[in-house]
């Protein structure tokens, strides 16, 4: 990813003159050339289908395109890794640990176009088959895991969404997952709770309307608010995802958001720093969005950079700033609305 390629470099530089270097991801997908000359071979695409003919000498590089995956169908063997599994990855950060669990996915991509999103996978949607998702979740329930984090984007919007939900009932597994407030109706819901589902996660943002439309959200802040509403009266817990420093943020915006917050009452919350990644609509056109770079130095480029753990470097700011305004605005507004969260006060005051 982005803030960990300076790091990939630098082993890169290590490792020179002895075994192949390689890199792939994101990163490496949408800016190869800032990857030229510090790996033996650079890869654009999906790694799976290449990576085994890399080794097998049968790929050169420095430069390799790899079409993008039609078959998805792709598990990994876990007899290869020692401890895999985690035990406060179902509760999630700050939550304290739980049970052993595991991240999977079901599908690759998002057939949306947030312009704050660098997903370099988002379309055509690409599904994996019932067949091999009961293959890996034997796998797992084997290794003694009963515990899922559901990665897709969407997880509402697979096709056989009702089958793989019947399919973790039956082999005894708690999951958990995300989806859009927009895709998410009572039946859905409903589903999810009667197969296991205990959270699923929503992407807020914010609850300033004027804020979704320039980054074409899609969604609307009553989108967000029935979307909680369905969770809780189905017994599932709601998670919001809120990002601060997003293009068009104000002082109300953050107000606004507070106010959701109080009302809505979700379950829990999670607050990301906005970072414009590579492949998003507003770092290629940063202008349009009232958005100037203010560095790209990779190491810096974090989405987490306050109010949390400070030990990997670069996590001290925004590399971005609003026009019209300061960092430290940007930043006064971000504390303003943590302190709100992390102090959950929001919660009396609507349950007196």
């Amino acid at each position: 990813t982005t803030p960990e390629v300076t790091a990939a470099k630098e082993l890169a530089r290590k490792l020179k003159g002895k075994p192949l270097t390689v890199v792939g991801g994101p990163h490496a997908t949408l800016l190869p050339e800032d990857c030229s000359g510090h790996f033996d071979i650079v890869v654009r695409g999906e790694g799976e289908a290449v990576i085994a003919d890399i080794l097998a000498n049968k790929v050169r590089g420095p430069l390799v395109t790899v079409p993008r995956l039609d078959d998805v169908d792709i598990m990994p063997d876990w007899t290869l890794f020692e401890n895999p599994f985690s035990t406060t990855l179902f509760p999630g950060q700050r939550y304290g640990t739980g049970d052993k669990a595991a991240t999977t996915l079901f599908s690759r991509g998002c057939p949306f176009n947030c312009h704050f999103c660098g997903n370099w996978l988002r379309a055509p949607l690409r599904y994996r088959s019932v067949k091999n998702i009961r293959k890996e979740l034997t796998a797992l329930a084997s290794h003694g895991v009963h515990y899922l984090r559901i990665e897709d984007d969407c997880l509402t919007l697979h096709p056989q969404f009702e089958r793989i939900c019947r399919l973790m009932k039956r082999l005894g597994f708690r999951y958990k997952g995300h989806t859009r407030s927009d895709l998410l109706t009572a039946y859905h819901a409903s589903v999810l709770a009667k197969t296991g589902c205990e959270e699923c996660g929503l992407g807020v943002e914010s609850a300033d309307p004027k804020v979704l439309k320039l980054n074409n959200k899609r969604e609307t802040v009553e989108d967000h608010a029935r979307a909680i509403a369905i969770l809780r009266k189905s017994g599932i817990r709601s998670k919001t995802y809120l990002m601060s420093g997003l293009p068009g943020e104000t002082d109300e915006s953050i107000s606004l958001t507070k106010r959701f917050i109080a009302d809505t009452q979700p379950t829990k919350w999670t607050l990301s720093t906005f970072t414009p990644y590579p492949g998003c609509a507003i770092y290629k056109h940063p202008e349009r969005f009232g958005v100037e770079m203010l560095n790209r130095d990779w190491t810096t480029w974090w989405n987490f950079v306050f109010n949390h753990d400070r030990s990997l470097p670069g996590r001290n700011g925004y590399n971005h700033v609003l026009k019209g305004q300061t960092t430290a605005q940007m930043k006064a507004r971000h504390d303003d609305l943590y302190q709100f969260l992390k102090g959950e006060r929001w919660r009396a005051s609507t349950s007196a």
